[in-house]
């Protein structure tokens, strides 16, 4: 099978633009067409024809860019969960460290979150679409849980450098992760029946009930460690 680039070899830049660029649009126009056609007709209904009608590209482009439907959606997923860390991570940010405390981080990360699953498409591969496909895509899905997990986590402290203390804050942030991602499957799925103020008011008094534990708890470890080396120290 002919490989885009090789395909774009033929002649020299078209308008300026080189071949690697016009293989990256057209990787990067199937990604939303896959985004469209998974949010609507679902990834089990798609078909890469109607995908490459979406995106308005020969069935040719679309192989050689993926090698099946079910790397595209891994693709397609990969790119809206980076877009949604990187929303709620620029939310986060955004406020002063000096004056907002961990009730206003939290607002700001749900109120990204929540503000992304409006676009219904995106919503639907990162909520539904993609759980239960293939062993890989499983893979994807988990990895990712795992990322947004340690940003929850990452609310009330870095990652422990205690090997058991960062399992707990692992698990802990699966759950939080598995809490947050169920009620915005259920928000998408009812038609945004609940306005964003109660999803982020209910969602918040979930992510209080366990994150300061977890911030005492690390707090507690890290002061427990500093006594432990004071006591062992040099002339002591």
């Amino acid at each position: 099978m002919e490989n885009i680039l090789e395909l774009d070899k033929k002649g020299r830049p078209y308008g300026g633009v080189s071949p690697e660029a016009r293989a990256a649009e057209r990787r990067d126009a199937l990604i939303r067409a896959g985004t469209r056609i998974f949010g609507t007709a679902g990834f089990r209904k798609a078909t890469v024809r109607a995908i490459c009608q979406e995106a308005k590209l020969n069935d040719r482009y679309f192989y050689a860019a993926f090698d099946s439907a079910d790397e595209l959606l891994r693709c397609t997923y990969q790119h809206h969960a980076e877009q949604l860390r990187a929303s709620v991570k620029q939310a986060i940010d955004a406020l002063d460290d000096a004056h907002d405390g961990l009730e206003a981080r939290i607002d700001a990360g749900l109120a990204a979150f929540f503000a992304f699953l409006r676009d219904t498409c995106a919503a639907r591969v990162l909520l539904l679409e993609v759980m239960g496909v293939s062993a890989e895509t499983d893979a994807t899905y988990q990895r990712n849980l795992l990322e947004f997990g340690k940003m929850i986590v990452s609310l009330v402290g870095p990652v422990s450098e205690d090997a058991d203390e960062r399992a707990d804050q692992r698990i802990i942030g699966l759950a939080l992760v598995g809490a947050m991602t169920n009620v915005g499957a259920a928000w998408l799925l009812t038609g945004y029946r609940d306005p964003e103020e109660k999803m982020v008011r209910n969602c918040r008094q979930v992510l209080l009930g366990t994150l300061p534990f977890l911030a005492k708890r690390s707090n507690a470890s890290r002061l427990s460690s500093r006594r432990r080396a004071s006591a062992v120290a040099p002339g002591r």
